[in-house]
């Protein structure tokens, strides 16, 4: 048994992730690729989880938590998705780190599946355009309130990626970035649900519905469907094109401001993510997709 949990981030996937899967569940069942429904687990597995932090989990624990998720118990792997896994979004920041307790929460979480082969998945997103869009989501001014009294710079992916490796030595961790997912899209959703090369998932498109006009949209269909495409490299390529053409600039471009924010301190967080980035990539059972 293999599960799959993907942890988000907030302000990322937003669920096209697990709605395009759930699209293809008959033709996943097929390949014995279960992708539960998010009201099935998401509340539940989170409480369960803390509960039962501190008591042993064995086989029958997983067989009593699988039996609630799934309406057939012949899967070979199970997609789980949620980014209030790893925190509820208003506590993103806390004790000056993002996701400050993302290690202890995956170990939680993975400890209801003792005999299982645990794997996780994780965007990540440039602080510059993260921190602003997680302050605008926060009504109750929490973010605000935590981004002003740590130190920016210490807001870094590398020390989150890495608590979570540390903590949980053994769970292979794929992660990649927001900002290169419209052009990785396809491989994302491969590598998640781990379907076979060949196999073109129904409704992918629908990613791109936000990032373009419908009469865009429905171009982008069209090409596709005239001019199957050869490899990733080659989808990538056309991609890349077409979103060049045809995306609207605030999607490619998200608006950055914060009170008191200058241009040095967003190129400051654009430059520690972008060296965040080799850092994640050289470690240890870590996989960065790249475009």
């Amino acid at each position: 048994m293999e599960i799959a949990i993907h942890l988000g981030v907030h302000l990322t996937d937003e669920d096209h992730l697990v709605r395009c899967l759930m699209r293809n569940r008959p033709a996943l069942a097929e390949l014995g690729i279960a992708v539960p429904g998010p009201g099935q687990y998401r509340q539940q597995l989170r409480e369960l989880a803390h509960q039962m932090r501190d008591t042993p989990t064995s086989a029958q624990t997983q067989e009593a938590v699988l039996d609630g998720i799934l309406d057939d118990d012949r899967a070979d792997r199970i997609v789980l998705s949620w980014d209030g896994f790893l925190s509820a979004p208003q506590w993103v920041i806390g004790n000056g780190h993002l996701y400050h307790t993302a290690g202890a929460r995956v170990t939680q979480l993975a400890r209801l599946f003792p005999e299982a082969e645990v794997s996780l998945f994780m965007a990540l997103r440039n602080p510059a355009t993260f921190l602003p869009a997680l302050v605008r989501a926060d009504a109750g001014g929490n973010v605000q309130r935590e981004l002003e009294t740590c130190e920016l710079a210490s807001l870094r992916w590398s020390t989150v990626v890495n608590r979570i490796v540390q903590t949980n030595p053994g769970l292979p961790l794929t992660v990649w970035c927001d900002e290169d997912a419209p052009l990785l899209w396809p491989e994302i959703l491969r590598a998640v649900a781990d379907h076979p090369p060949q196999m073109m998932l129904e409704g992918w498109l629908s990613r791109y519905w936000d990032m373009v006009t419908p009469q865009a949209h429905e171009a982008m269909r069209r090409w596709f469907a005239a001019n199957p495409v050869t490899d990733d490299a080659h989808r990538r390529r056309v991609l890349a094109t077409l979103l060049a053409r045809l995306a609207r600039p605030e999607a490619i471009e998200p608006e950055v401001h914060l009170p008191g924010w200058t241009d040095e301190v967003v190129e400051t967080l654009s430059a520690i993510y972008d060296s965040d980035l080799d850092v994640i990539a050289a470690m240890p059972g870590v996989t960065l997709l790249e475009p």
